[in-house]
């Protein structure tokens, strides 16, 4: 059994609500887990699941939030994947749908797919930027196609590399403000956090301070 968990992302400087990141559980042994392998469940299941919790969070909220739905590099250039997501985006109107790319897509898949993605105002951010993807040429290049970059605290703290946190943190400000990017931080887990957060000019913030992933119920 899958569903889709959700977890708040937050208006940095109002702290007031301004979206969800959906994130994909499956059941097992009576605990809601992260599956292993996020392809092993059909996209067109991930989109049926999606829009259910879509329209849920719509219904109670009449300014429509904003909508993160995670891809791999394998999903962001499938076409039925795209299709499924143009589809989802059709059928629910007021949808500001944000894809966040797991792993950074080559230049080629860039030029490939993004003009699809782009036709149906379907935003693409690049996750777990100094971390899962580091500054290097092949993220590098594609980051002129982006429209926002999320760093994730968090996963400095799983590394033990807390000392690099704040140099890199300030690297990737600069990097959105270099390509007019929206920024997120992740991992907020206190009130330093938030106010960290904010010292670097977070668009968005997202964390245990807010909420863990927890079944949307209004």
């Amino acid at each position: 059994m899958y569903r889709f968990f959700v977890q708040p992302q937050i208006n940095a400087v109002t702290q007031k609500l301004a979206g969800y990141e959906l994130l994909l559980r499956s059941y097992c042994h009576d605990f809601w887990v992260t599956p292993k392998d996020f392809t092993a469940v059909p996209m067109d299941q991930q989109m049926s699941l999606s829009y259910e919790e879509i329209t849920n969070i719509f219904r109670d909220h009449q300014d429509n939030p904003q909508i993160a739905f995670n891809l791999n590099r394998a999903q962001f250039t499938d076409q039925h994947t795209i299709g499924h997501l143009i589809h989802l985006k059709k059928s629910i109107p007021g949808l500001r749908l944000v894809v966040e790319l797991t792993k950074a897509p080559t230049l080629t898949d860039i030029h490939q797919y993004v003009a699809l993605y782009r036709a149906y105002h379907i935003e693409l951010n690049l996750d777990d930027v100094g971390t899962d993807n580091p500054w290097h040429p092949a993220v590098r290049e594609i980051l002129p196609f982006m429209d926002g970059i999320k760093f994730a605290m968090q996963n400095f703290r799983l590394q033990h590399r807390q000392a690099d946190l704040l140099g890199s943190l300030k690297t990737w400000r600069a990097v959105a403000d270099m390509y007019q990017l929206g920024f997120t931080v992740e991992g907020i887990e206190d009130q330093d956090d938030v106010a960290l957060a904010q010292e670097y000019n977070a668009e968005l913030t997202q964390g245990y301070y807010y909420s863990k992933p927890v079944p949307y119920c209004g």
